[in-house]
């Protein structure tokens, strides 16, 4: 087995039956040491907050409120944070980036597969190696743009399963994928050989604008869009000094701000934004053995789970103050906490997963593209992913 979110696995095997079922109602265990409630067995494999292994059988299906994903035993699983009700999704033996779609129903797994999760959500088979980047079309998920190093990004259409290549955008390296939340663009962190950019597309791949470029000794570790559409956010990482998070407005695109950083380490990644209010996350350290989950808010950076022995990562926010750290050591099993970011109360979840996700629905995308006066594109004929 493997820790959560390290290792990008290969094939996935799949069956299309689903379980509901609901765990039990008493306390569940936090990281400060209060003790499980007991239980009349001691399970082996996967254990639950109340203490149970994870039930037999896989055919029901999960419900919007199990916004926690993740994989164990064989199967993958969605849990509810706050009542443990628990739904058995399908069989898998790899799940790859186990990467869901926008509105939870769809998910991104080994060679470019697709798993629906419902009769009349898309399901399809291998299409080409794992992706080192990518991002699900928004707000639906009716596309996933994809590239595999220098070789250019890819965009595989759900309706059907065919793959475009998106051959306007720049030659280079492409570090990171970032789909805008109305579906009408894409953001791309691209390494153009002597220094890195940070550029702007249509949905498409169409009219490409570089926004931002690097200084010498410094990379974009991340990039991400507000919820509102309104900017764009990324993580410059200081080689020896430290981590900086910057924003652009993109109605104005002369310049960009940054927001206070300190306590973030010059190895800070994966940048991710609260659905609403000021809260990010991110997670630094060299690699998995260092690797440490941290909340951003207004006085700066800090620990999701503070004095932990174990790495953590930061896989995703849960709602507008829960944030979902694994935590685990390399190449183990490992457990699910939800961290509340206010009183940083960690609350586990599940012990014993290969890895894990937020499985969240998008509400309230934004239905364009912020631009300069006068500087605004065609609107996509495509229209949103």
């Amino acid at each position: 087995m493997v820790r959560a979110g390290w290792v990008v696995l290969a094939v996935a095997m799949l069956a299309t039956s689903c379980t509901t079922t609901s765990t039990s109602s008493q306390p569940v265990p936090t990281i400060d040491g209060s003790p499980a409630p007991p239980t009349t067995a001691t399970p082996v494999g996967t254990t639950l907050a109340d203490g149970s292994a994870l039930p037999e059988g896989c055919d029901g299906k999960a419900v919007p409120g199990e916004t926690v994903a993740f994989v164990a035993e064989g199967r993958a699983w969605a849990l509810d944070p706050e009542t443990g009700a628990l739904a058995c999704l399908f069989d898998v033996t790899d799940p790859g980036p186990f990467a869901f779609g926008p509105q939870g129903d769809r998910v991104l797994l080994a060679d470019m597969q697709v798993q629906g999760l419902g009769p009349r959500e898309p399901t399809w088979p291998p299409k080409g190696q794992t992706p080192s980047v990518f991002d699900w079309g928004h707000p639906l998920g009716l596309a996933i743009v994809y590239a595999n190093g220098a070789a250019g990004p890819l965009k595989r259409f759900m309706d059907d399963g065919h793959v475009e290549k998106l051959s306007s955008l720049p030659k280079g390296t492409y570090q990171t994928i970032a789909y805008h939340p109305s579906g009408l663009a894409l953001g791309f962190i691209i390494d153009e050989g002597d220094r890195q950019g940070i550029w702007l597309s249509s949905n498409e791949g169409k009219d490409p604008l570089r926004l931002v470029f690097s200084k010498p000794d410094t990379v974009f570790s991340s990039l991400a869009f507000s919820p509102d559409g309104t900017q764009v956010w990324w993580i410059a990482q200081h080689s020896g000094a430290i981590s900086e998070i910057h924003w652009m407005d993109l109605a104005d695109r002369t310049g960009f701000e940054t927001i206070l950083t300190r306590g973030l380490a010059p190895t800070a990644h994966g940048l991710m934004l609260a659905p609403t209010g000021p809260l990010m996350a991110a997670t630094q350290g060299e690699g998995c053995a260092d690797a440490q989950a941290m909340i951003v808010d207004a006085d700066g950076a800090r620990p999701a789970i503070p004095g932990g022995e174990q790495p953590t990562q930061a896989l995703g926010w849960l709602d507008a103050s829960t944030l979902l750290v694994a935590a685990g050591d390399c190449d183990q099993p490992a457990t699910l906490f939800a961290v509340g970011a206010a009183a940083q109360h960690a609350v586990m979840l599940v012990d014993g997963v290969d890895i894990g996700v937020p499985r969240t629905e998008l509400h309230d995308a934004p239905t364009e593209v912020p631009t300069p006066p006068n500087q605004a594109p065609p609107a996509p004929p495509g229209g949103v992913g």
